[in-house]
């Protein structure tokens, strides 16, 4: 199972489509719960938050990250935070921090860019015709 929690309201239709979008792609590969909340609760199994200080991949690192942590846990929580970041309390209890560029982007986009690229590492995985190198 695979958790993403985002932590506010999606603003932008064309944002909420498109995570909507991926979120039933990921459906073939992994039971998927995408949620939004106002507050984070509890965090589950092994957490992986997003935060601008975390460690970088490509696509096929990250893809190779997917694998290791689905094949060792069987949860795993992705949470995303606002324009903000996370509290340091969330950050610390945190298996692993993970950043989506050297960049800045704004934080409704990043809930697509990170969904995309969680498809695009199953598909990776499964060696479909996806990803281009």
């Amino acid at each position: 199972m695979i958790h993403i929690i985002a932590v506010g309201k999606t603003r932008q239709s064309f944002v909420k489509e498109g995570v909507a979008e991926f979120v039933g792609r990921l459906g073939k590969y992994a039971k998927i719960d995408y949620k939004e909340v106002e507050k984070l609760g509890v965090l589950n199994g092994f957490v992986v938050a997003l935060d601008e200080h975390g460690k970088q991949y490509d696509s096929v690192g990250f893809s190779k990250k997917v694998g290791q942590w689905t094949m060792a846990n069987k949860e795993i929580t992705f949470v995303i935070g606002q324009a903000e970041g996370l509290p340091k309390e969330v950050l610390e209890r945190c298996h692993e921090k993970l950043s989506l560029s050297m960049m800045t982007f704004p934080t409704q986009l990043v809930r697509l860019i990170f969904v995309e690229q969680l498809y695009r590492a199953f598909t990776i995985i499964k060696n479909e015709p996806y990803h281009k190198e």
